[in-house]
C-alpha cells in the first residue's frame, strides 16, 4: 500500500510540475513587460515626485522593450500622442498596449474646456498616471492644443517651462501653430482647432529659444503649406540646436496649396539643419481628408500599403530623424489598435535595421542621449 501511495504522489508530482512551471514564466514575464495596474482611475494613485527619476524608469522601459522583442514583435516608442485624463482606463489601456507590443506612449495630458474655464493652463496628471503605471508612460507636457494654449499661448508656455525646469520633463508635447480641424472635428462641424499661431512670432522665439538653452525636444504640428515653410526655415537657422520635432510626415491636406514638399525638401531640411525630427503619424493608404477630399497621406505610393520608394530612400539614409508615432488624442483613444495597424505597415516598407531605428531607437536616443 504504501508503495501505491508512493508511485501515486510521484505520478500527480509529473502531472502538475509542468502546470507550475508554465505559471512561473508567466509571472516572469509579466514582470519583465510591466504588471497591469490593478486600478482603472490614475487620480485614484497619489502623484510620481518630481524631478521624475528617469534613470530609474528607464531600467523598467529597457526591461519593457527587451521583452517585447523577445516575445518576438517589434516594439514600438510612440513619440506624439495625447489623452484626456478623465477618459483614460488605465488598467484596459495596458492591456492594449501588451497586447499591440506598444512599448511606451509619451503621453501628454490635455487641458479641456471646462479646465480652462475653471482657470486651468496645466495639469499634474501625467505624475498621477505614471505613478500608476511606471512601465508604459514618458513624463510629458500638457498638450499644446485648444483652448489652454491658442487663448492664452504666453501664460500656457510659461507654464510649461516652469515645469519642465522643475520637474524634469525630457519632452515637451505637441504645439498647433498651424492647425486644421481633424476629420473627426470637421466631420462633427468644429472649426475651434483651425489655429494659425505665428511660429516666428513672441511665442514661437521663446519656445524655439528655451529649447536650444536646455536641450529639450518639443513638438509642433505645423500643415505643410508653402507659404508657411519659410517661417519655419528662419525659426529653424535662428536656433540650430532647438530639438524640433515637426509632426505628421507628409500628411498634406490640400495639395494645391504646397508645391515644395516632399522627399527632397525634407532631405534639405535633414542635411541643413541636424536638430529636425519628423514624426510618422499619419493616416493610412485610404485615409480621406473630409475639407478637401484628397488622401492627406502622402507617403503612400497605393492603397495596398506600399510607401513610395522616394521615401524609402530617405528614411533609410536618415532612419535617427524619423520616429514612430501614432497622434492618439482625447476623442480616439479607443483607436490605438487600429493606429498601431498602420504605424506597422508603414514600418514594414524599411529595411529590417532601419525599421527597428525609427520604431523605437531613434525616440529613446534623441530624449536620453544613448543608444540602445
Amino acid at each position: 500500500m504504501q508503495k501505491f501511495i508512493l508511485i501515486l504522489s510521484l505520478f500527480l508530482f509529473l502531472l502538475v510540475s509542468p502546470l507550475i512551471a508554465i505559471e512561473e514564466i508567466s509571472i516572469s514575464n509579466a514582470a519583465e513587460i510591466g504588471r497591469i495596474p490593478d486600478i482603472e482611475d490614475a487620480d485614484a494613485v497619489p502623484k510620481a515626485n518630481v524631478p521624475f527619476d528617469i534613470n530609474s524608469f528607464k531600467g523598467k522601459w529597457k526591461e519593457r522593450i527587451k521583452a517585447i522583442r523577445n516575445s518576438g514583435k517589434l516594439p514600438i516608442i510612440d513619440i506624439e500622442s495625447s489623452y484626456n485624463p478623465k477618459k483614460l482606463n488605465v488598467r484596459s489601456f495596458a492591456k492594449m498596449m501588451d497586447k499591440e507590443g506598444v512599448a511606451m506612449i509619451a503621453f501628454s495630458p490635455q487641458v479641456g474646456e471646462k479646465g480652462f474655464k475653471e482657470g486651468k493652463l496645466w495639469t499634474d496628471n501625467i505624475r498621477h498616471l505614471i505613478s500608476a503605471d511606471p512601465w508604459r508612460y514618458i513624463p510629458t507636457t500638457v498638450a499644446g492644443i485648444y483652448p489652454a494654449w491658442t487663448e492664452k499661448s504666453e501664460d500656457f508656455l510659461n507654464k510649461q517651462i516652469k515645469h519642465v525646469k522643475e520637474d524634469g520633463y525630457p519632452l515637451m508635447g505637441e504645439f498647433e501653430f498651424r492647425h486644421y480641424p481633424s476629420p473627426l472635428e470637421y466631420k462633427r462641424g468644429e472649426m475651434y482647432r483651425d489655429v494659425d499661431i505665428s511660429i516666428n512670432g513672441k511665442v514661437g522665439h521663446r519656445l524655439f529659444a528655451f529649447s536650444q538653452e536646455s536641450g529639450i525636444p518639443f513638438q509642433i504640428h505645423y500643415e505643410i503649406e508653402d507659404k508657411l515653410l519659410s517661417s519655419l526655415e528662419e525659426m529653424l537657422t535662428a536656433y540650430p540646436k532647438a530639438k524640433v520635432i515637426w509632426c505628421h510626415l507628409s500628411q498634406l491636406r490640400y495639395q494645391v496649396r504646397s508645391v515644395i514638399y516632399g522627399p527632397d525638401y525634407v532631405e534639405k531640411l535633414i542635411k541643413k539643419y541636424p536638430n529636425i525630427y519628423f514624426d510618422t503619424a499619419f493616416g493610412g493608404p485610404e485615409s480621406v481628408y473630409p475639407g478637401s477630399r484628397e488622401r492627406h497621406a502622402r507617403i503612400w505610393g497605393n492603397e495596398h500599403g506600399k510607401v513610395k520608394d522616394e521615401w524609402i530612400r530617405l528614411i533609410t539614409a536618415y532612419p535617427w530623424r524619423f520616429l514612430a508615432a501614432m497622434d492618439l488624442g482625447g476623442d480616439r483613444m479607443d483607436e490605438l489598435p487600429e493606429k498601431n495597424k498602420t504605424l506597422r505597415k508603414f514600418l514594414e516598407n524599411l529595411p529590417e535595421d532601419v525599421r527597428e531605428i525609427v520604431a523605437y531607437k531613434a525616440a529613446w536616443k534623441l530624449l536620453f542621449n544613448e543608444e540602445l
